[in-house]
């Protein structure tokens, strides 16, 4: 096979386009020969272009970088870039998962659910590059661009290779019209007049979503005389609150679609509430623009997919999505409407404030100066001779104080003895969540207080799980063959398991699935670790995507990621079912996502931030996942009160 640069190895063509050709590759210089993905650019060689092409494929490769580091995963990371001979090459991460062409290939019509949860996803990806200081358009979204890991179901946008930041559209840095690009069905007609807008990306994405909902293209389905998609009937399962709400996003005139991804995630919100039978939804934002980061991790699961939490709610008053917008309704108008009360409020705070604090100010200067004096009378007068003798002849004789007792330690309750294979946790009090988080899931921190339990020292295995399936009949995971886990992986983690599946061989063991809080509790302590072992990020402590491994381990291989009381794997192998519902924190406004379990720890295939202690992800309970396991809790034996 053909060797780039001397260290990739083109193991594949995966598809070819106008900008050039996509290939599966081989990192040789990786110490796993990571795998990735190697675009080869094209452009006609004129002489004279050649150094503003070279400067421009500089400029593209530093800002899809700059995309994929701070997307959370939603943008693939480029690892590298290089030029041959005027060939320029890019080294992008490879996505171990399917396109939502493949997935309607292989399932046929997507259900709502699936498709709101999808849209969500992407629309975290878009409103990160829409709110950038310069903003990006994408301009090719369909479903052949937009990926869903296989490990986690998350959506990611693919094929960032003719994206431009909307200032700089030509060498001139003028905002003339741009190239020809993006798909015929998905591009809207402002794009294929050279003009796209913000706009142009939720018109693709909506009609991304429609060809999910009826298994057919945009052209199968668009009238040709009056531009608009005649789709509703193809696609009964789809509700008449989320079919408004695409037909808003895929208007002809650009003005009067969603103007921003977060106006989209709104609605889509709106819809959700009515589906649960809300009667005052909480609209949420997709994120908040000055922190300028991508959302959080989309719900694990490839078929079928709940709505993900929103990341930065804002309360809204919509119940139900606008069947047209109308000037100065719709939801822009109402988020717009809230901040402005807000400012009120904040305003007449303020002015209450300036009449408050000066009568606060000179009451606490009269305390101090009472307090003040006092204390000049009862400690400073009696050296002084200021105090009178009267005053001093009425003074309490000093007696002799009566001997104490020596102290005596108290001796501590004997822990008990945890049952085999299990840890003793001792609980205590501690801070749960975090207010530096960039998912609002896990804000605000707040104080919790863990009784004493047992926790699994480390996740149940491929053997501990085959004993239960033979005693009981319980069905194996899909992955195993005869009933018998893959040869050699007796003490890997069980995967591909559902909730209802852990729950039932913890019941069957005697135990539990441990709480959400349990779980953070024997992570972080009561000193509040950022990680199971401490406050610093260490490769060699789990098996995350920066181990590049790329599968489960034997449990235990990571002691140096134990806990200090001896729990193992807490972070990364398999992520691991608690047994809690999502469920917003104490003073959160986030929403909860319907009908899922909170999922902690991360797993071989995901990175860093997903191994924190504090990382929350919501999944539906039926989801079964190769990265996806679990351990169980106990509760400790109380002690009987005895007779004298």
């Amino acid at each position: 096979m053909t060797l780039l640069k001397n260290q990739y190895r083109l193991l594949q063509e995966l598809g070819s386009g106008a900008f050039g050709k996509t290939y599966l590759a081989e990192d040789t210089h990786s110490p796993s020969n990571r795998r990735c993905v190697i675009k080869h650019l094209t452009w006609n060689h004129d002489p004279q272009m050649a150094p503003a092409v070279r400067e421009r494929f500089k400029r593209e490769a530093a800002l899809l970088e700059m995309l994929g580091r701070g997307s959370q995963g939603s943008i693939p990371e480029l690892y590298a870039y290089f030029i041959e001979g005027e060939q320029y090459y890019l080294v992008q991460e490879w996505i171990d998962g399917e396109t939502l062409t493949q997935k309607l290939r292989r399932e046929g019509p997507q259900s709502e659910a699936a498709i709101v949860s999808i849209l969500l996803g992407a629309l975290r990806a878009i409103d990160y590059i829409h709110t950038r200081p310069n903003p990006i358009i994408h301009r090719d979204i369909k479903p052949d661009n937009i990926m869903l890991r296989r490990a986690n179901g998350q959506p990611v946008l693919i094929d960032f290779g003719v994206v431009k930041e909307v200032t700089q559209v030509d060498g001139s840095g003028s905002g003339a019209n741009t190239i020809m690009a993006g798909t015929s069905g998905y591009m809207p007609l402002e794009q294929a007049a050279g003009r796209p807008t913000l706009a142009s990306d939720i018109y693709a994405l909506g009609m991304t979503a429609i060809t999910l909902a009826t298994g057919r293209s945009p052209r199968e389905l668009v009238d040709p005389l009056s531009g608009e998609a005649n789709w509703r009937p193809a696609a009964p399962q789809i509700s008449p609150a989320l079919a408004a709400t695409l037909d808003i996003a895929v208007r002809r005139n650009d003005r009067e679609r969603f103007q921003t991804a977060r106006d989209f995630a709104v609605a889509l919100q709106s819809v959700i509430g009515n589906a649960n039978g809300l009667s005052a939804p909480t609209a949420a934002a997709l994120v908040n623009p000055s922190a300028n980061q991508a959302g959080a991790l989309p719900q694990a699961t490839l078929s079928p997919m709940p709505s993900p939490a929103p990341l930065h709610p804002i309360p809204s008053a919509i119940s139900n999505p606008p069947t047209s917008p109308t000037p100065g309704s719709g939801v822009t108008a109402i988020i717009n409407q809230i901040q402005a009360q807000h400012s009120q409020s904040q305003h007449k705070q303020k002015e209450s404030s300036n009449v408050i604090l000066p009568l606060l100010s000179i009451g606490l200067a009269l305390i101090l100066l009472t307090a003040a004096g006092i204390t000049f009378w009862w400690v400073i007068a009696p050296s002084s001779g200021y105090r009178s003798s009267a005053a001093r002849s009425t003074d309490p004789k000093p007696t002799d104080p009566k001997p104490q007792p020596p102290d005596r330690e108290v001796p501590s309750p004997p822990q008990p003895t945890p049952p085999p294979g299990m840890v003793f946790i001792l609980g205590g009090d501690f801070r749960m969540g975090s207010d530096q988080a960039e998912d609002p899931a896990e804000t605000p921190a707040h104080r919790v207080t863990v009784a004493p339990f047992f926790l699994d020292k480390h996740e149940v295995t491929n053997i501990e799980y085959e004993a239960f399936i033979r005693a009981t009949g319980h069905p194996a995971p899909p992955d195993w063959v005869d009933r018998n886990y893959p040869a050699g992986t007796a003490n890997y983690p069980v995967s591909n398991v559902s909730w209802d599946d852990a729950r039932a061989y913890a019941a069957w063991a005697g135990k539990r699935l441990p709480s959400e809080v349990e779980w953070e509790f024997a992570a972080r302590g009561t000193a509040g670790r950022q990680y199971p072992w401490g406050n610093q990020f260490d490769a060699r402590c789990l098996n995350s995507a920066e181990t590049k491994i790329g599968r489960t381990k034997a449990v235990g291989n990571f002691p140096s990621g134990a806990t200090p009381e001896g729990v193992l794997d807490l972070a990364g192998n398999v992520a691991e079912w608690t047994a809690s519902d999502d469920s917003p924190y104490p003073g959160s406004v986030v929403k909860p996502v319907a009908n899922t379990k909170i999922v902690r720890g991360g797993g071989f295939s995901l990175p860093r931030k997903y191994a924190s202690t504090t990382k929350r992800t919501q999944v539906p309970p039926e989801t079964r996942d190769p990265a996806l396991g679990f351990r169980c809790a106990k509760d400790i034996p109380t002690t009987p009160n005895r007779r004298p």
